[in-house]
């Protein structure tokens, strides 16, 4: 399997870590990294990708529901991002949320992929790869 990097946005360190492990038993040579303030997991993506020639995708697990910056909050700012960071960022809602309105409104985003219910599961990590691998 090639190597792939994850970056996890929510405010739950516990469902990080359960990420985490999850995604290196599926893949353990995929790099993880985990935010759980997404102010500081934007601006990681902002900076980071700005010049990156990474040639592949980055998966973004990103949770709707944080405090000082929810999902929806943080794709606005996404969406502004340079073509080229949006390029290399596939983004993932992973929610506990089961409102319909949230998984609507996932699907309406151009910039989300799909819509994960957590917890995660090495099958949701199979179907993401095997979304962005036909993007």
């Amino acid at each position: 399997m090639e190597k792939r990097k994850f970056i996890i946005v929510d405010d739950d360190p516990f469902n990080n870590k359960i990420c985490s492990v999850i995604i290196k038993n599926f893949s353990p040579e995929s790099e993880v990294i985990t935010f759980v303030q997404p102010e500081i997991g934007f601006d990681y993506i902002a900076e980071k990708y700005k010049n990156s020639t990474a040639d592949f995708a980055t998966i973004l697990l990103l949770d709707i529901n944080m405090p000082t910056m929810n999902g929806w909050e943080f794709l606005e700012k996404f969406e502004k991002l340079d073509i080229e960071i949006k390029k290399k960022i596939s983004v993932f809602i992973l929610s506990s949320s089961v409102d319909q309105s949230d998984m609507d409104r996932s699907k309406d985003n151009k910039y989300v992929c799909d819509y994960i219910s957590k917890p995660l599961s090495s099958k949701a990590i199979e179907d993401a790869i095997k979304i962005i691998s036909t993007q």
